[in-house]
C-alpha cells in the first residue's frame, strides 16, 4: 500500500513540471505554423479562419445590438438636451432682436427730431495678415492691400471681434499695421457704463493698460472700453477689451481679440475729414468776382 500511495503522488507532480515545456513548445509551433508561408499552412489557415467567422459572428451579435442599443439612447439624450438649449438660445435672440429693433426705431426718431449728423459710412476691405506679430519688441503686421485699395494711414483694423491695430504705413499694395499691444499704441477710448474717458497704452505684452484716468473714476472689472473716436482717426465705439484688474499696478484690459493668433482683418477705411485729426481749419475758396468788360 505504501509504494502505491508514492506512486500516485509523484505522477501528478512530473506533469506539472512538463507542462509549462509543453505549453512553449506548442506555443512556438503555431508562431511558426502562422509565419510560415507555404501553400499548406496558408490553406488550412485560412480554413480555419472561415470555420470560426460564423461562429465569431454569432457571438458578437448580441453585443453589437446591445451597443448600438446604448449609443441610440444616448444620442437622443443629447439631442433632447441640444433641442432644449437651442430653444433657450433662440428665445433669448428673439427677445433681443425685438429690443434692437425698438432701439432702432427710437434712434431714428431722435435723429429726425434733432436733425443730428451721422458718422461717415464704413467701408471694410478684408485681408489676410502675411506676417506674424514681430517679436519682444515691435508687435506690428503686415497687409497685401495699400493705396490701390483706398487704405489711408491711420484706418482702424479689425479682427471679427474687435480692434485689433490702426495703420502707421501705406504702399501701393501693402501697409503696415501697428497692433494694439505695441508699447507705441496709444488708443483714446472710454469705458462704456460710466462714459469716463481715457488712453489706452500698449505694454508689449497680451494686457493693456489704462491711463490718464481722472481721480475716483470707479473701475470696476468686467466693464467694457471702446474707442471714443477723438482725434479723427479711429471711429467711435469700436471695441476693444475688458477691465480684469484693478489695484496699485492701476487698471488693465485684456483685448477682446487674440492678436497672437491673426489670420483675417479688416480694414475700416472711413472717409473723415483730415481737421478732425489735424484741427486746421481750412476755409472755403472766396467765390470769383466777374467784372464786365467796359
Amino acid at each position: 500500500m505504501p509504494l502505491k500511495t508514492t506512486t500516485v503522488q509523484i505522477m501528478p507532480v512530473v506533469v506539472l513540471r512538463a507542462a509549462p515545456a509543453v505549453l512553449i513548445l506548442l506555443a512556438l509551433t503555431l508562431m511558426m505554423l502562422h509565419r510560415a508561408d507555404t501553400l499548406p499552412v496558408e490553406r488550412l489557415r485560412t480554413a480555419m479562419t472561415d470555420a470560426l467567422t460564423p461562429a465569431l459572428t454569432a457571438v458578437s451579435a448580441p453585443f453589437n445590438a446591445l451597443v448600438e442599443q446604448i449609443d441610440g439612447v444616448t444620442t437622443i439624450r443629447d439631442l433632447k438636451a441640444e433641442n432644449i438649449r437651442l430653444e433657450e438660445e433662440n428665445a433669448k435672440l428673439q427677445q433681443w432682436y425685438e429690443s434692437a429693433l425698438k432701439l432702432q426705431a427710437e434712434n431714428q426718431s431722435f435723429r429726425e427730431l434733432l436733425n443730428v449728423k451721422a458718422d461717415p459710412t464704413l467701408n471694410f476691405i478684408t485681408a489676410r495678415v502675411i506676417s506674424d506679430a514681430g517679436g519682444s519688441f515691435v508687435k506690428s503686421v503686415l497687409l497685401p492691400v495699400g493705396v490701390l485699395d483706398k487704405v489711408q494711414k491711420g484706418n482702424a483694423v479689425m479682427s471679427g471681434h474687435g480692434l485689433v491695430g490702426r495703420v502707421t504705413e501705406v504702399g501701393q499694395r501693402s501697409s503696415r499695421v501697428l497692433l494694439i499691444t505695441d508699447l507705441n499704441s496709444r488708443i483714446p477710448v472710454l469705458i462704456q457704463n460710466t462714459r469716463t474717458k481715457a488712453i489706452l497704452a500698449g505694454k508689449n505684452q497680451n494686457l493693456l493698460k489704462l491711463e490718464r484716468l481722472p481721480p475716483d473714476s470707479g473701475m470696476t472689472i468686467g466693464a467694457r472700453i471702446v474707442t471714443s473716436g477723438d482725434g479723427g482717426q479711429l471711429p467711435a465705439d469700436l471695441p476693444v477689451g475688458t477691465i480684469v484688474s484693478t489695484g496699485e499696478n492701476g487698471v488693465w484690459v485684456r483685448p477682446v481679440s487674440d492678436i497672437d493668433r491673426l489670420s483675417y482683418v479688416q480694414v475700416v477705411n472711413t472717409d473723415i475729414d483730415q481737421a478732425l485729426a489735424t484741427g486746421e481749419i481750412t476755409p472755403p475758396p472766396k467765390p470769383a468776382i466777374y467784372k464786365s468788360g467796359k
